[in-house]
């Protein structure tokens, strides 16, 4: 439940040690649609150009749809981009006005009315009011104003749920176990497999790990540019090849806010 980061392996690897048993495994392995031994959604941050360019084409290749997250500061620049990649049926979803990260000076109020309320009014204007609603903490950070983590966790889960946010994502943790997904979905795990570097390792790990425990993977994607320069970039070689890999296992891949939809219904 903190403000976190930091460290994302280390995270990763701390929770993937305390993975389903054997019998849970089995028992979850074929419970996802067609059979599938796992879920898999792609998610995409800031609405940044290089997501339209380069990494859309090779989603559309693979028959791909995934969320993204969208930021006004952004979003304005290529807006009928972005609604057309949502008729195309991608989930578009709310990742604040100007993406604030540090938030201790903040009120419950201020974020309320200056990032999620307007970002969530300019959504419905945009993509329709009837769209499934999700979110992405910028920059993973989950706490409110001042006063211990609890505290701080609280005030914007309360935000998020006033505004009928029904799941919202973080940037850290391992797969999602579908039951504790539907227990505390304002809290779902997500990993960043480039944030420290820019290898298709991470992301093997991950997934495997996800198909191992018949889980929930959600990926987090920045800027997808022809190299990599620094964290939370990906090279368009390395997301090529995840999203290939993503598309050789025995997966379902859909977007975030359907998925939800998918383990509400079977383990609320």
């Amino acid at each position: 439940m903190g403000d976190s980061r930091l460290s994302r392996r280390s995270l990763f690897a701390a929770a993937a040690a305390v993975g389903l048993g054997g019998s849970a495994q089995a028992q979850l392995g074929r419970v996802w649609p067609d059979g599938a031994r796992a879920a898999v959604s792609l998610t995409y941050d800031d609405a940044l150009n290089s997501q339209l360019d380069n990494a859309v084409p090779e989603l559309k290749r693979l028959g791909m749809k995934a969320t993204f997250f969208l930021t006004e500061t952004n979003v304005h620049w290529r807006l009928a981009d972005w609604e057309a990649l949502a008729r195309d049926g991608n989930e578009v979803a709310n990742h604040t006005m100007t993406h604030p990260c540090a938030l201790g000076r903040y009120t419950a109020e201020r974020l309320a009315h200056a990032e999620i309320d307007p970002m969530e009014g300019f959504l419905d204007t945009h993509f329709g009011a009837d769209r499934e609603r999700t979110f992405a903490y910028p920059c993973g950070y989950l706490g409110v104003g001042k006063g211990d983590r609890r505290e701080r966790y609280s005030r914007y889960r309360r935000v998020l749920e006033r505004d009928g946010v029904v799941a919202a994502r973080t940037t850290a943790g391992g797969p999602n176990r579908p039951e504790a997904a539907a227990a505390d979905p304002l809290h779902l795990h997500a990993f960043e497999p480039t944030y420290e570097g820019d290898g298709v390792g991470p992301a093997i790990r991950y997934l495997n790990e996800t198909v191992a425990q018949g889980g929930w993977a959600i990926l987090v994607f920045h800027d997808v540019l022809p190299k990599w320069h620094g964290d939370g970039d990906a090279s368009v070689a390395t997301h090529n090849k995840i999203l290939e890999h993503i598309a050789a296992l025995d997966v379902w891949c859909a977007p975030m806010g359907q998925v939800f939809d998918y383990v509400q219904s079977r383990w609320r």
